[in-house]
């Protein structure tokens, strides 16, 4: 079963521990997650280190992870980090 949630346009360290569980919550309800970054304005490291370590979650349940519609501020945010984990689970416009 997949589940789609949309983030919203503040990704920061003041928004990462809610983030953090509603991620937490939606993993344990849905086998793979469709995060939907096109809202997302704002990005911290707060907010990639939220992202990894759902990426490694669900890599460790051999579920899946795809971050659909990047803003280019988190295309941006990941290339500039070198976020290779991250990197991998974009998912273009056209849906590649």
């Amino acid at each position: 079963m997949e589940k789609r949630i949309t983030l919203g346009a503040e990704q920061t360290l003041y928004q990462a521990a809610s983030l953090h569980q509603q991620l937490l919550e939606a993993s344990r309800d849905a086998d793979d997650l469709v995060l939907d970054l096109s809202q997302v304005s704002e990005m911290d490291c707060a907010a990639a280190q939220v992202l990894l370590w759902l990426q490694a979650r669900q890599q460790r349940q051999q579920h899946g992870l795809r971050l659909s519609q990047p803003s280019q501020t988190v295309l941006s945010f990941v290339r500039l980090m070198g976020l290779d984990a991250l990197q991998a689970c974009l998912e273009s416009d056209d849906g590649s």
